[in-house]
């Protein structure tokens, strides 16, 4: 199977993962033979890609990092738990920020989310999801296909697998991951409390309205703190998951010293505590390769581009690097452009990952420059170092 870009899927094409929408429920399943309906359904829904069966790639299968009950169940219970303080408070977005602190302080949302039986499920599912992910030597590199206009549930499940992944590299204990997971299923909590069209309209924000969305942390800390299922981490996770290196990031404008974010790492005054680095590295790869309002989605290997100029003064440096060392530029089933060499411009899927070099994969090149359909070959970067690529959504 390889990745395509809806725009470009042609009835009869079969489907080659499931279709799950922002509640957790599957919209399409493996397998299915797409028409005109489907497609055109898809786009108006904001889907911007899909993975396809290919007679050419059905040796290459596309697995997922956590089973896919597991992340159905995830993205339910997110989205169950973050209604309520929707419910509870429906006329929020009239509200100031401190009108709306205040009222979460007084009112009665804490104790529902407390009471909810879906906070005690996410501390089950963060359990089962760290399960499945300790140990693994390499991510797949992929995250869930999301809408245009709206991402936050799938979101969070996709950060919470990319920084359990980082946490079990550095060393973290299970226990530690498992509350860091807590942390990063609930991270855009306060999103709920903020203007929904501030999030999905297509448009430049003015700095009052950017202003506006970054006090969702604040108010995700302030809905979470002092609640016993969730313990003490998980509110930091929430308050510090946008702080950067230089300090220039909010709440507090606090610093990193971009070294390792070790579990024994000090954490000094003003300074980030190391799991909420290991977030914010994992949260602006997940933005970068999932489509939003305003743009499509980065490759990985763009995404990564992007984030190697902001090592250092956004990113921590070490945690960046413990990325690239365990998430592929180029992932498994992804299209690929020959940027160099003989076959310039031909167009492949990746079909194998080379463990030593992540940033090398086996290419099955399928396309020639003009993009019509070749007997499929194979070219092996490792062995082609004068060979370059590039990502490409066909």
């Amino acid at each position: 199977m390889y990745r395509v870009s809806l725009e470009f899927v042609r009835p009869g094409m079969i489907l080659g993962k499931a279709i799950i929408n922002d509640n957790g429920t599957i919209l399409l399943n493996k397998g299915v033979k797409l028409n005109d309906f489907y497609i055109d359904k898809l786009i108006k829904l904001g889907y911007d890609s899909v993975f396809i069966e290919d007679t050419d790639t059905t040796d290459i299968t596309v697995e997922d990092d956590v089973r896919e009950q597991t992340r159905l169940k995830a993205i339910k219970n997110i989205s169950s738990l973050f209604s309520i303080p929707i419910k509870d408070m429906k006329e929020a977005k009239k509200h100031t920020v401190s009108e709306i602190t205040k009222s979460i302080e007084s009112g009665k949302i804490k104790a529902k989310l407390a009471n909810s039986k879906h906070l005690r499920n996410i501390a089950a599912i963060s359990h089962e999801i760290v399960e499945e992910i300790l140990d693994n030597k390499m991510m797949s590199g992929l995250v869930s296909f999301k809408r245009k206009s709206d991402f936050t549930y799938k979101h969070c499940v996709d950060v919470t697998i990319i920084s359990i992944a980082l946490a079990d590299k550095f060393l973290y204990d299970k226990n530690k991951i498992i509350e860091l997971a807590k942390g990063t299923m609930l991270h855009d909590i306060g999103r709920m409390l903020i203007d929904k069209s501030l999030y999905e309209e297509p448009r430049k924000l003015t700095k009052e309205e950017f202003e506006l969305i970054k006090k969702h942390v604040e108010l995700g800390y302030v809905i979470l703190k002092d609640i016993a299922g969730i313990g003490v981490l998980a509110p930091h996770i929430v308050y510090q998951h946008h702080e950067q290196q230089n300090g220039f990031g909010y709440p507090r404008g606090l610093k990193g010293d971009n070294t390792m974010p070790l579990p024994r790492k000090e954490i000094k005054k003003g300074y980030i505590m190391p799991l909420a680095e290991i977030v914010y590295a994992a949260n602006m790869y997940d933005a970068l390769v999932s489509p939003r309002a305003y743009r499509s989605a980065y490759t990985p290997d763009q995404a990564f581009f992007i984030m190697k100029r902001l090592a250092g003064s956004h990113i921590n440096r070490e945690v960046l690097k413990m990325m690239l060392e365990i998430i592929p530029a180029f992932p498994l089933g992804t299209t690929v452009i020959i940027t160099s060499g003989r076959f310039k411009n031909f167009i492949g899927v990746v079909s194998k990952i080379n463990r030593e070099n992540l940033s090398r994969p086996v290419v099955r090149v399928m396309f020639n420059e003009r993009r019509n359909r070749v007997e499929p070959f194979e070219i092996d970067l490792k062995q082609n170092p004068h060979i370059t690529i590039s990502g490409l959504l066909l």
